[in-house]
């Protein structure tokens, strides 16, 4: 979960609220203007999500709007186009990133005034890696044992896989088990005659964990006493 003009020149891509209108000229930390450029924004943040990133920062006094940039790579350049300016609030969505890829961000406050506009230094930087959860979930019963599938989740690195013994609103407690690689699990450990709530998550490449999948119950049983065995079926 590329060189940055390769992602940061999208100009008014993603998404915002209150539109990504242009802020006015570039004038590159207001030299040239009577403006002075606001302080970088501070506390920038990215959370993944699935196909997008939420980013969140501070307020910069005398920022009137902010820019943001992103890269695919560490060091975004802010000499190339924004990728979203004319920001009015301290949050904003990148709605157009792909799950599994490495973005990273960063953003510029920018005061305006009569035409003219100065822009600060960038904030540092923010990593996100988007990915979607685990859908598809599914499961059998068998002796002792409850064998799980599922659907793989763009940008997922691994799965965490949880157990309950009554249905739960989402991922509770400690896992089940951690890094499971593959798109499926079996629960050896469950009891006959128990009835069990599973749900899985997906985790990205940088550990960050997703919202849980839809919730199956299953409840582990024995081979029925007597059972013919296959050869002495017709």
């Amino acid at each position: 979960m590329g060189l940055a003009l390769a992602v940061a020149g999208c100009g008014g891509a993603g998404s915002n609220e209150e539109g990504g209108d242009d802020d006015g000229g570039d004038d590159g930390g207001g030299g040239g203007t009577g403006l002075s450029a606001p302080a970088a924004p501070s506390g920038l943040g990215a959370t993944p999500q699935d196909g997008a990133a939420q980013l969140s920062w501070e307020a910069s006094e005398g920022a009137d709007t902010y820019r943001v940039y992103r890269s695919t790579s560490s060091g975004v350049d802010v000499s190339s186009s924004a990728l979203d300016t004319g920001i009015d609030q301290t949050s904003y969505t990148d709605g157009t990133a792909e799950n599994g890829t490495e973005y990273f961000y960063v953003v510029t406050a920018v005061a305006s005034e009569d035409g003219e506009s100065a822009e600060s230094d960038a904030s540092g930087e923010a990593e996100a890696i988007p990915f979607a959860a685990p859908s598809g979930l599914e499961g059998t019963s068998g002796n002792s044992e409850v064998t799980l599938s599922w659907d793989a989740a763009g940008g997922a690195d691994t799965y965490n896989v949880y157990r309950s013994t009554s249905s739960t609103d989402g991922a509770e407690g400690e896992p089940l088990a951690a890094g499971v690689a593959d798109t499926s699990y079996s629960d050896t450990d469950a009891e006959n005659g128990t009835k069990y709530y599973y749900r899985v998550t997906s985790v990205n490449p940088s550990g960050a964990e997703s919202d849980a999948s839809s919730e199956v119950e299953k409840t582990p049983f024995a081979d029925p006493p007597n059972r013919p065995s296959s050869t002495d079926r017709p």
